[in-house]
Order: C-alpha cells, then sequence, then structure tokens
C-alpha cells in the first residue's frame, strides 16, 4: 500500500511534457539546417532593391539662401524728396521679400511666364491637368523655410527637387529673381501713386495760394484806384496821418494817405512782374509760402529713382547643379533591403522546419 502511495506521489511530483514548448537550440538548428532557404530570401529582397535602384529615376534637390539687404541696397527709394511719401528699411524689404518667395500669385505668374522651360520638365507640367493645377503641382514641390528666433541669422531657404539638376537649379534661380522683381516692381507702382497723389496736393495747394494772391492784388488795385480819385477830388495830395497818429487798430481810409502815396503803391503793385521777372517764379515769389510749394513740386518731378539698383535682399546662395540625387538613398535602401530579406529568409526557413515536422508526425 505504502509502495503504491510513494508511486502515485511520485507521479504527480514529476513536471509533465508539452510538446508545444519553443527550444531555441531547435530553432537555431532549423535555421542552420535551411540556411540555402535563408540566403535566398535574403537575395530575393536584395535582388528586388537593386532592380529598384535602377529603374527608379533619381531626384535631386537645389537649394537657394536670400538674407536681408544692407541699407545701401535701399538708397534709392530713401532719397529725402520721398520724405513723408515712402520710406523702406531693412527690416521691411525684407519682409516683402518673404511674401514674394511665399506668394501663391507670384507662383502663378512664374509658371505662367516660364510655360515654355517648364514643359520639359519631367514631373512639373501634366497636359491632362488645368494650369491652377498645373502651378499647385509646382507649389507641392517648391518648399520654403523661414529662419526662427533659435537661428543665428535670418535668412529664407527655397528648396526645390526634379529629376534634372541643371535645369532645376536654372528653374530655381528664375523663381528667386522673378519674385524679388516682381515685388520690387509692384513697390514703384505704389511710390508712383503716391508721388501723383502728393503733386496733384501740392498744387492744388498751389493754386489756391496763387488765386488768393491775385485776386488780393486785383482788390488792392481797386481800392487805391478808387481812394486815389477821391484823393484827387477833395485835393489830399500829402497823408493827413503820420504814422504817431495812428493809434491801435485804427486805420484811416485810403483817401486819407494821399493821392501821391496812392498812386506810388498803385504802381508798385503794377511793376511787381517786371521787378521779379528774372527770379525762378516770377511774381510768385511774392506770394507767401508759395515758392516753398514750387520748389518742393520741382524737385518731386524731377525724381528719378534708379530702381536697378535697389535691392530687396540679398542672394547669399544661388542653386547650383548638385552632384548627388537624394532620392532614392541608395545606401538606405540597401540595409532595409538586406534587414527585411534576413528576416524573410529566416521566416521561411522556421516555416519549412515547420511543415517538415508536421509532415512526420502525420
Amino acid at each position: 500500500m505504502n509502495q503504491q502511495s510513494r508511486f502515485s506521489r511520485s507521479q504527480v511530483i514529476e513536471p509533465a511534457s508539452h510538446d508545444d514548448e519553443i527550444d531555441l537550440f531547435d530553432l537555431w538548428d532549423d535555421i542552420v539546417a535551411h540556411k540555402l532557404v535563408i540566403f535566398a530570401g535574403f537575395a530575393f529582397c536584395l535582388s528586388l532593391a537593386i532592380a529598384y535602384l535602377f529603374v527608379t529615376t533619381p531626384v535631386y534637390q537645389v537649394k537657394s539662401v536670400i538674407k536681408p539687404v544692407g541699407e545701401q541696397g535701399l538708397v534709392e527709394i530713401n532719397v529725402p524728396q520721398l520724405n513723408g511719401i515712402y520710406s523702406l528699411g531693412v527690416e521691411a524689404a525684407f519682409e516683402h521679400s518673404k511674401r514674394a518667395m511665399l506668394s501663391k500669385e507670384s507662383q502663378r505668374l512664374f509658371y505662367h511666364q516660364y510655360l515654355a522651360e517648364i514643359k520639359g520638365l519631367e514631373g512639373l507640367y501634366n497636359a491632362e491637368l488645368s494650369e491652377a493645377q498645373n502651378v499647385k503641382v509646382f507649389g507641392e514641390l517648391l518648399d520654403v523655410k523661414l529662419s526662427n528666433k533659435k537661428d543665428a541669422e535670418t535668412f529664407i531657404e527655397l528648396a526645390l527637387e526634379l529629376s534634372e539638376p541643371k535645369l532645376a537649379a536654372n528653374l530655381l534661380n528664375s523663381f528667386v529673381a522673378f519674385s524679388l522683381q516682381n515685388r520690387l516692381q509692384e513697390i514703384q507702382q505704389t511710390i508712383d501713386s503716391k508721388l501723383r497723389v502728393r503733386l496733384n496736393k501740392l498744387e492744388y495747394d498751389a493754386s489756391l495760394i496763387r488765386d488768393k494772391y491775385y485776386s488780393s492784388k486785383i482788390q488792392r488795385k481797386l481800392k487805391l484806384d478808387e481812394a486815389r480819385k477821391i484823393a484827387n477830388s477833395v485835393g489830399q495830395v500829402d497823408p493827413i496821418y503820420s504814422e504817431s497818429d495812428i493809434l491801435g487798430s485804427f486805420k484811416p481810409p485810403l483817401y486819407m494817405y494821399g493821392s501821391k502815396a496812392l498812386s506810388a503803391e498803385e504802381q508798385v503793385l503794377s511793376q511787381r512782374e517786371v521787378i521779379a521777372k528774372n527770379l525762378p517764379h516770377g511774381e510768385e515769389h511774392f506770394i507767401v509760402g508759395l515758392p516753398e510749394i514750387l520748389f518742393e513740386i520741382g524737385q518731386l518731378k524731377k525724381l528719378d529713382v534708379d530702381y536697378s539698383k535697389v535691392r530687396l535682399a540679398q542672394i547669399d546662395e544661388s542653386a547650383l547643379a548638385p552632384l548627388s540625387p537624394v532620392k532614392p538613398k541608395k545606401l538606405l535602401v540597401i540595409i532595409l533591403a538586406s534587414v527585411v530579406g534576413l528576416f524573410v529568409g529566416v521566416l521561411m526557413a522556421l516555416l519549412t522546419s515547420a511543415y517538415n515536422r508536421h509532415v512526420k508526425r502525420a
């Protein structure tokens, strides 16, 4: 009875064997036994990767960097004649450059103007798409990166990816130049508009002052003529009052100044044009405030801004044709293909071993 109990107890204590346990040594033996299968999977994936590299068209990336221009590039549009009309600082000019590079309208105008060159570039033109859709494709290929506060310098970096490096570099340089020039033309139009507004205002003010002067002159001459006739009729040749006799704001009638003084003043008024005939603005020099206005009008009309000397930004780095493509990355593709091939090979080897064991058991 005791022997039977000990035998039963020993049977309970002994660990039961499980057929579904994984033995790492068995797995290693399976891998070694089917190393040809692993090599076949590795070679297959690697061959696909090499074929992909041969078939895929390489893509090249060209870059251009723009930085703020110095003050010397903005001297032409910061001349004294434009003071109070228009001014442009370095930061404002660079802000114009940012807007030019990011402007969808600028991209559309550039695409339309350079359509003949763009049609020859693969990936930039599709005859089945509309112009707006083609422009959108161009905008997606064009990458514009702006500097932030963490960067040591302020810049705009433009990148374009195409399969033809030289044409891509030329196209990107053309886009940068076109966008900056287009923005400069908009600034020129703004300055011209503000100049016209300023000139119109000055000429209007000058006409008001001029009309007021000549009206006052005619009125004064009429009053002098009228007073002289009264003085002659009453026999008043010399003034009745001297300057010391006139108190406060009291002003005696004109005829009391005497016909002699009245005739002299009337004669001088009539000779103003002759006296000032050699002056630039003639008799208008007698009009208070008018010479200054006429001088400003003359300066603005003579103003000739040479916009070819104006620079909104400095092209710090022009786009150059790269020597190697950015896509596909050959080394990365080979490494990934090798890893995937090894994994596929091992998986095939394990599946083959498992299938063989299943066949033996059956």
